[in-house]
């Protein structure tokens, strides 16, 4: 039972099983007791994006704009910001962490740098510094306990914990000494240097907004607290969440402890399985997952050994998992086009890595196939598909949408309005809007003639590509491949989808194909949660570079589980394809080990339910 008189109620939702329309509901029945409205509800989702979901979802059912939700539902961080009563000025960003790490004489790189393909877990030492304070801060830890972090490091580059380090002379790790010619890095000496600065500069982190929330008890002005993506939080964010659980009449806390994608970050999902709740509600459904897909993800996550059981139910009988190891990204390209031509399904192509995605959308993108990147904002935006329908309807003398007008008078070059001004159709659109009396430029018409007249070298779709601006070198190049191939005009820009697992969370799609290849940065820190990496079967010494990767921990296993169980209709495994990653063979993922069994066997097995003695086999020790 909950400790206080706050009634607390915790919603396990597996994937598909409705957990946001169940967290929805019970919203809307705190709103129909009397004298309650939405500001008297706190509802905190754990990322922007999934915050906006859940905003526009409930302003729908209640019939209010977004914007007027977005002080009580949004994300905690963005809550401290609004208690702490911070202007954009006050918040670090990366030219602050550029500048301390040129003062301090230790190398950054920026967020931007490396053709954006960056990922959060840089190996860059002043990124690392920076990402150590940030897990300390979360993780509610003293910096001496830098090494726990989940990385590894260098012992050439920095100075170790003086217990394992052969050159510390004496101390511990609170009073460590070094020969006065060792130059190598002081993590900790950096860490609280890096404090320092921030509070010099006047700026404050994600994780200093939370402390400071805790510390001075500033309290929302609600009654009722839903949380949603509990399994994600981490221990500062939970500390917030004692500070305000007290407070409420009511508490919810929705979310799926085999869905943590953010463990590096410090999330902990044993603070949902641990919580002390008066109610726990699961949902029972899968309106996703088919039995042979459902099989399959079942199989893989039972390795676990502290979880809650979902049991769900498939959405139907059927559906499959097909496998294929050794393919190229060639290959994939074929698999992904032979996908669209024999159906109409949605697909999705994920990634443990956005360099990886990143080999798969240069071969991809020469295909003249439109698709979303779900971790990259430059492919096909909503604003290049208006640009590329405008150019289509023109090309069929159609006339066009406000929108659709609007977009070629901004990303049209000089040369297609000759010796007209580009603002003069902007005017017109603007005049135009303002006549019909039509708020949505979506409803307004613009006939293709007042087009031509403004813009008379107006480009057809072979020149469509050379005649636009303020695009990306992908965008333009996926323009070109569209219309000079052809095959795929009018097709959905979002049928196709393309990213890293951690960018899939929430969606789904009828064909989910997932690459199974790691990185040396997500298997060094795999190495670093082992006790002896002596000590695991299939290798010698499991280390960053062990390939394949003979064993998968709690937390990868996790984030694949969330990967894998996006595909309604067919998953689709594909090991061993990113030349020089490491591979983790799809019987590790399945079994967690190595066997001498088939790839055909592995996927029959796979699809049959789980018995009750592999279940005891899983949790052997």
């Amino acid at each position: 039972m909950a400790t206080t008189e706050t009634k607390v109620t915790r919603l396990f939702g597996g994937p598909g099983s409705g957990k946001t329309t169940a967290l929805l509901d019970h919203v809307e029945e705190i709103l129909d007791q009397e004298g309650v409205t939405f500001r008297d509800i706190l509802v905190v989702s754990y990322t922007r994006a999934a915050a906006q979901e859940v905003r526009e979802r409930l302003a729908e059912r209640l019939d209010e704009s977004p914007r007027a939700l977005q002080g009580n539902v949004c994300t905690m961080h963005a809550k401290a910001y609004e208690l702490l009563d911070l202007s954009r000025s006050d918040v670090i960003g990366e030219s602050d962490k550029e500048a301390f790490c040129d003062e301090y004489g230790i190398e950054y790189e920026d967020e931007y740098s490396g053709a954006g393909r960056r990922t959060a877990r840089s190996t860059t030492i002043g990124n690392k510094v920076i990402a150590t304070s940030q897990w300390l801060q979360r993780t509610r830890r003293d910096v001496t306990d830098w090494y726990d972090v989940p990385f590894q490091w260098d012992q050439e580059e920095v100075r170790l914990p003086p217990d394992i380090d052969p050159n510390a002379q004496e101390g511990n790790k609170y009073t460590p000494t070094w020969p006065s010619d060792d130059d190598r890095i002081d993590v900790p000496e950096a860490i609280r240097a890096w404090r320092s600065y921030k509070g010099e500069q006047g700026k404050i982190g994600f994780a200093d907004m939370l402390e400071r929330v805790k510390q001075r008890s500033l309290l929302p002005s609600v009654d009722y607290l839903v949380i949603d993506e509990f399994q994600d939080i981490t221990t500062l964010q939970y500390d917030v969440y004692e500070e305000w659980k007290p407070h409420m009449e009511q508490v919810l806390i929705a979310g799926d402890d085999d869905q943590v994608v953010y463990s590096w970050q410090g999330a902990d999902p044993a603070l949902l399985l641990e919580e002390e709740v008066d109610d726990d509600v699961i949902l029972p459904n899968s309106y996703r997952l088919p039995s042979n897909v459902l099989n399959a993800v079942n199989r893989e996550i039972r390795h676990i050994d502290k979880r809650q059981d979902k049991d769900l139910k498939p959405r139907k009988e059927g559906g499959s998992v097909d496998a294929r190891a050794n393919a190229s990204m060639l290959d994939v390209v074929r698999m992904v086009r032979r996908t669209l031509v024999e159906g109409d399904g949605t697909i999705m192509v994920l990634f443990r890595a956005r360099y990886q995605m990143f080999q798969f959308i240069d071969e991809f993108i020469t295909e003249g196939v439109p698709f979303r990147s779900l971790t990259d904002q430059r492919m096909w935006t909503d604003r290049l598909t208006q640009y590329v329908r405008a150019v289509e309807a023109l090309d069929r003398d159609e006339d066009v949408t406000g929108l659709q007008a609007r977009r070629l008078a901004d990303m049209l070059q000089e040369s297609a309005f000759g010796t007209n001004e580009r603002d003069d159709l902007f005017d017109y659109i603007d005049e135009k809007q303002e006549e019909e009396g039509v708020e949505d430029l979506e409803d307004l018409m613009i006939p293709g003639a007042v087009i031509e007249d403004h813009a008379p070298f107006m480009p057809g779709p072979a020149s469509a590509a050379d005649m636009v601006r303020k695009v990306t070198n992908f965008q333009k190049k996926s323009i070109r491949s569209y219309f000079g191939i052809g095959e795929y005009q009018g097709m959905a820009t979002d049928r196709v989808r393309v990213g890293t697992i951690h960018s899939a969370k929430g969606r789904e799609a009828d064909h989910v194909f997932i690459g199974t290849d790691l990185t040396e940065k997500v298997v060094e820190q795999m190495v670093a949660t082992v006790d002896d990496p002596t000590d695991v079967p299939g290798c010698e010494e499991f280390t960053k570079t062990t390939s394949p990767v003979p064993v998968l921990t709690d937390n990868e296993r996790r984030v694949f589980y969330v990967g894998m169980s996006r595909a309604r209709e067919q998953l689709f495994i594909l090991e061993n394809l990113v030349d020089g990653a490491p591979t983790l063979p799809i019987d590790v993922l399945l079994n967690n080990q190595l066997t001498d069994m088939t790839l055909e066997e592995l996927l029959e097995q796979a699809q049959a339910p789980v018995s009750e003695a592999d279940q005891l086999e899983a949790e052997a020790p």
